[in-house]
């Protein structure tokens, strides 16, 4: 019996021996195409080559990580749906055609996977007479059946490429007959298709009739899940080795037999579900209220409560990861790198759900008591809103029962819902950007190579103003909107200063200062602030190269989440499981700073969306680029080498010409921005120097001002008369003295902390150098009162040893967070003691690199 990785290797095998390409699955999120949620077919990636806009490949063959969501509600309840799955292909573009495609579908499943021919039954289109004879010829010994257009021809749309199909059933056997329904083309579950020959041989014109196209093309399909399903002989394809594993992990942490018919359901839900989720996370995506984060979030929840029906009500699918990664790993290596970052989404979400999974259901059943056999739209969303059940899982439970849900009510409540947000959103403008774009013609953007230009107005209300032309960098890819003035054409004065920028469509609008409204036709220069356009750019740049960075010290499975690029600063959220430690951020700046040091040019050029998989571009998760996206090339050769390259997206932003010009790079905070996203903060170019400056005036002028109160102090003690006069006035201002050096240890605090969260903990560290425990004390609790909850280590250097305090904020302390045993544990590491209380503890220890103290007390914390 053969295992799905020798199925999967021995078809692809298998074709590229007969003269295809090999090309490698692309991510399920399509590339460079916002037309689709997900790859729901192994063709997919190859629509360049059967609509004609490439043509360097005659010939290829795939292993496709697909996803659907139509069938979510049914799985497990058939033998055919499933979520994700692989699809098996070869393609011909203008190549070969029917006899080819049929002759190696016929070789590879009878001889190269081992299935028997008697139990092969192919369908043909009902007039293609063509296929029937070809048949004949393998010697295939059931004949071809004939099938309507319903389930025979392939169409991409009313007209354009079509084709007849062929289809290729396999007999289960009659132990698997279910009904009438159990024949070849059926629903029955006796037969199964596990293979689709597509033969594109026409164009359909408008009024329907069919042309022949000049390059027919060949796509076929087979779901590596069937074929192992029917190759290896199990009783469904979740009793193959693809869900096996999943099964018995489940069944062991769940203590439920698999077996038990009442069980079995849940069995596959899970399986299914758990592989697809771990799929999804770990291309990057994280469950949200939207989109494709929507369906990542009713996957888990779906599967989290079959755990719950089985009498589990603890967090569970996270150890079903590396199981699924282990049935994976074959085919895609790089799975294995995002196993940590899969397992801490998918407790976190899980965990998340379950919280609230009791109250909703106790909601849920209060609400059907009350509504006869009818569930209200309003109580599907208070469900929804308040408990966080996916409308279909509230189905779901429902029809179980045997009751309605008002599905058309639900969807009226989100709309109400949405109205009171939209009302609530005061001074949004959108409406108004909108009205004014509405019909005025797209702007020509001139801002790439242009800071200032000639314009005339199209259309203008109080405030707002389209231009046929504008050097202004309109809102977008988290960079900020150009700031500036409109000019009188004569250059005499300023008609408006430009406020921000905004786009809606291709239409540019520059939102003005003080409600000006302009005159339609009136002549202007626009004038970008050009100071603030170059502080912008640095910052973009470095935020690439960060994106680079982060997957070079965390793995290449981190994916941008969000970001904002300003004059002032940097933000970029990402994908991780957890904090950053110390060593990795010292790590991405000194790469960055090594890229900005090493000089390459930037340089942007525009290319077909089609070369998003073969440059290898990186792009944001189902962002519509456009047919001709604007590639973003950083590294030592330009587009001269593209492949030598330390950095290539798409990006429509502004940009420095080479990475000399950013000068500098420094991250400033890392933080927590939602489940699962962390973010950075950094400044680059002059927004470092003017850092670096305001942190050395600010240690400068503490200690300027303890210096010139410290002469004060000599003067007025011997300025004073008696012994006793002397002992007071010295005690005074030693408090004084004391408190001087305070606010200096708290402005060095201030400019030099850093604060990074490790296993769900805030933790404040800092340097002080030439404080004493006492200060170290004082100064603790101003920085817990800051941090609000989590842990401060405070550390003086002196003579190779290092003074230290660790406080803990009341909350810690009182969740078993003690600090007193953390302490003594990093002193005795270090060669020193400490001793304390749960809230406080200080001790000493020898001093050493900083960055591995720290590493080795975050080491400590959990």
């Amino acid at each position: 019996m053969k295992t799905s990785s020798q199925l999967r290797s021995g078809y692809l095998d298998f074709f590229v021996k007969n003269g295809h390409t090999l090309k490698a699955s692309a991510p399920i999120v399509p590339q460079g195409d916002a037309t689709l949620m997900f790859n729901s077919a192994g063709m997919v990636p190859f629509k360049p080559y059967f609509l004609g806009l490439k043509s360097d490949l005659k010939r290829a063959t795939s292993s496709q990580k697909c996803f659907r969501t139509t069938d979510i509600e049914r799985v497990g309840t058939t033998l055919r749906h499933m979520t994700f799955f692989e699809m098996l292909g070869n393609f011909s573009f203008g190549d070969y055609f029917k006899q080819e495609a049929v002759f190696w579908a016929w070789e590879y499943l009878t001889k190269e996977a081992g299935l028997d021919p008697k139990r092969l039954y192919p369908t043909v289109f009902k007039e293609d007479d063509e296929a029937v004879e070809l048949w004949k010829k393998v010697g295939a010994p059931n004949p071809a059946v004939r099938l309507g257009e319903d389930t025979n021809f392939w169409n991409m749309g009313p007209t354009g490429p079509c084709g007849p199909c062929s289809e290729i059933y396999y007999d289960l056997g009659p132990e698997f007959a279910s009904g009438k329904d159990d024949v070849v083309g059926g629903d029955g579950d006796r037969y199964i298709e596990i293979w689709n020959l597509v033969f594109t041989g026409f164009d359909r014109q408008p009024d329907g009739s069919l042309k022949p196209l000049a390059r027919p093309c060949i796509d076929t399909g087979m779901g590596l899940e069937r074929l192992a399903f029917c190759a290896q002989g199990t009783k469904s394809p979740f009793h193959t080795d693809l869900f096996a594993p999943i099964v018995s992990k489940a069944a062991e942490i769940l203590g439920t037999d698999p077996q038990d018919p009442k069980h079995a359901l849940g069995f596959r839900v899970i399986a299914d579900h758990a592989r697809a989720a771990t799929m999804l996370m770990s291309e990057g995506i994280i469950p949200s209220n939207v989109e494709r984060g929507y369906v990542l979030r009713r996957l888990v929840r779906r599967a989290a409560r079959y755990g719950q029906l089985m009498g589990f009500d603890r967090p569970f699918l996270h150890f079903l990861v590396p199981a699924a990664i282990d049935i994976f790993a074959p085919g895609y290596p790089e799975l294995r790198a995002a196993s940590e970052q899969v397992q801490a989404v998918m407790k976190t979400e899980e965990s998340k759900f379950l919280e609230t999974l009791h109250a909703g259901e106790a909601e849920l059943e209060k609400a059907l008591q009350k509504s006869g056999k009818n569930l209200s739209g309003e109580s599907a969303f208070r469900l929804y809103e308040t408990f966080g059940f996916p409308l279909e899982l509230t189905k779901e439970i429902c029809e179980a029962r045997g009751f309605a849900v008002d599905e058309a009510g639900f969807k009226a409540a989100s709309e109400k819902a949405s109205e009171i947000a939209r009302a609530s959103w005061k001074g949004s403008g959108e409406n108004d950007l909108a009205a004014i774009a509405s019909n005025a013609p797209h702007t020509e953007f001139v801002g790439y190579t242009a800071q200032e230009c000639k314009a005339t107005v199209l259309a203008s209300t109080p405030g707002l103003a389209v231009l046929d032309r504008t050097p202004f960098y309109a809102e977008g890819g988290g960079q900020v909107g150009d700031t500036g003035d409109l000019i009188a054409a004569d250059g005499s004065r300023v008609l408006a200063r430009v406020a921000d920028t905004q786009k809606h469509g291709g239409v540019f609008v520059h939102l003005l200062e003080s409600g000006v409204r302009l005159l339609v036709g009136t002549e202007v220069r626009a004038k970008v602030d050009a100071e603030r356009r170059a502080r912008i750019k640095p910052h973009h740049t470095a935020t690439h190269l960060m994106s680079e960075a982060l997957k070079r010290v965390l793995g290449g499975t981190i994916r941008q989440a969000g970001s904002y690029v300003g004059p002032d600063k940097l933000r970029f959220d990402f994908t991780h499981a957890k904090a950053l430690t110390p060593d990795e951020i010292a790590r991405v700046e000194k790469i960055v700073n090594d890229e900005i040091k090493a000089a390459h040019p930037v340089v942007p050029q525009v290319h077909p969306v089609s070369k998003v998989a073969e440059f290898g571009a990186t792009t944001l998760l189902g962002e519509d680029y456009g047919s001709d996206p604007r590639f973003l090339l950083i590294g030592p050769k330009g587009w001269s080498e593209p492949k030598n390259r330390f950095s290539l997206e798409l990006c429509g932003g502004v940009h420095v010409d080479n990475t000399s010009e950013i000068l500098a790079f420094k991250i400033v905070k890392e933080s927590s921005a939602s489940s699962g996203v962390r973010r950075i903060e950094a400044i680059a170019g002059k927004a470092v120097e003017e850092y670096a400056a305001s942190q050395r005036n600010a240690q400068l002028k503490a200690e300027s001002e303890l210096q010139a109160k410290a002469e004060a102090l000599a003067a007025s003690i011997r300025a004073l008369g008696g012994k006793a006069e002397a002992s007071e006035g010295l005690k005074a201002l030693e408090n004084k003295l004391g408190q001087l050096k305070a606010n200096k240890l708290a402005a060095q605090a201030e400019a030099g902390k850093i604060i990074v969260e490790v296993k769900g903990v805030k933790l404040c560290v800092q340097r002080l150098d030439g404080a004493d425990p006492k200060s170290l004390r004082g100064l603790s609790d101003k920085l817990k009162a800051e941090v609000g909850s989590g842990l401060v280590f405070l550390a003086a250097p002196g003579e190779g040893k290092l003074s230290f305090v660790l406080a803990a904020t009341p909350d810690m302390a009182a969740k078993g967070v003690d600090a007193s045993k953390i302490a003594k544990a990093f002193a005795a590491a270090h060669g020193g003691s400490a001793g304390g209380r749960a809230d406080f503890a200080q001790g000493g220890a020898a001093d050493g690199d900083w960055d591995k103290t720290v590493e080795s007390l975050t080491a400590l914390i959990g």
